[in-house]
């Protein structure tokens, strides 16, 4: 899985989540005009979330399962926490949106950090054959 379809994916799933489960209000005013806070918070979240894998490659965090998924959950739960406090016009207004919509975030945002983690061992693991084949024929 690329980043581009991994942020496709969590953005719909913000998205979704937001417009689909009861206790999740979107009023649609912004400060920018012809722009739902709705889809500036989906893309904001997606973002966060498609990041994830990236950027504990980078910092050579070593990843794994469980590493991913405790930093998804919490970028998704962080992500719901923090929207009543700016004003972009999405209000979670009940307890149960709030596990709800962290929980369905949190699970499409692990699956797609999962698919490029096991794209990543793939990778490695590609990489190790090709030491050994070399070093079996010198």
């Amino acid at each position: 899985m690329t980043y581009f379809k991994s942020l496709l994916i969590n953005f719909l799933a913000v998205f979704f989540v937001n417009h689909i489960l009861p206790g999740i209000e979107i009023a649609y005013y912004s400060k920018l005009p012809d722009i739902g806070g709705d889809l500036i918070f989906a893309f904001g979240l997606g973002f966060a979330n498609s990041l994830i894998f990236p950027v504990m490659r980078f910092l050579h965090l070593s990843p794994s399962h469980f590493k991913i998924g405790l930093v998804s959950f919490a970028v998704s739960f962080i992500g719901y926490s923090i929207v009543n406090l700016l004003p972009l016009g999405i209000d979670v207004s009940t307890p149960g949106a709030y596990v709800w919509g962290g929980l369905l975030v949190w699970c499409v945002s692990y699956f797609t950090n999962h698919l490029e983690f096991k794209i990543y061992l793939k990778q490695i693991e590609d990489t190790e054959e090709k030491k050994n084949k070399k070093k079996g024929e010198d």
